[in-house]
């Protein structure tokens, strides 16, 4: 991990640990132990890429809900097909724990890069919420590799000019026009109507379709 990551895991674990002993933590009812977060948190599975993320909504895959963590005023101006925004600072707010704590999707965070779509991730798993995972790169690298993706010099494998290819039809699909060089793309990302988020393997209603 980098320094700053590792810094971040350090703070809420700590922020986690004086938790246990605070009031009013009705809502917060499992709380995993230290050493099993830090654990979690060094394990690549908690990352989806933004490729995974572009095959699943261009798929109309149900399982996915894409949770975007930033502003109101970021989410206005720009956001994923199919996110609903729920801001940092209301992540743990009761009504809208369900999004969290539940089995029937896999929730997506994101923000403008990783760090703040990491700490909401500690701060749910440190709860034992499961099944939340963090778009690495978040919008910074959507925009990267799916909204403006650039041909590389030298594509030396076949696996580099499909991964190529597919982030072009992606663009595509996206944007409605081919992007060329570094232009913005020409059509605005759609939202999607909150879904509703029912526990325990119930029927899928929602997500990225």
């Amino acid at each position: 991990m980098k320094r700053r990551e590792i810094i971040i895991v350090g703070i809420l674990l700590m922020l986690g640990f004086v938790a246990m002993f605070l009031p009013n933590t009705e809502p917060f009812k499992h709380v995993i132990s230290e050493k099993k977060l830090l654990y979690e948190a060094n394990k690549e599975g908690r990352y989806v890429s933004t490729d995974e993320v572009a095959q699943a909504i261009m798929e109309s895959d149900p399982s996915y809900l894409l949770i975007d963590l930033r502003t109101p005023a970021e989410f206005a101006k720009f956001t994923i097909d199919g996110a609903i925004n729920i801001p940092y600072a209301k992540i743990m707010d009761e009504a809208n724990l369900d999004y969290f704590d539940q089995d029937v999707y896999t929730t997506v965070l994101f923000s403008n890069g990783s760090s703040l779509a990491d700490q909401a991730w500690m701060r749910l798993r440190s709860y034992d919420y499961k099944g939340n995972k963090v778009m690495k790169g978040g919008v910074n690298e959507w925009y990267k590799t799916i909204i403006n993706p650039q041909k590389p010099k030298d594509i030396d494998t076949a696996e580099a000019e499909a991964t190529y290819l597919f982030r072009k039809g992606a663009s595509i699909f996206f944007t409605g026009a081919q992007v060329v060089g570094n232009a913005a793309p020409t059509k605005k990302s759609k939202k999607a109507a909150k879904p509703i988020v029912k526990r325990k393997k119930k029927e899928v209603s929602g997500g990225c379709g």
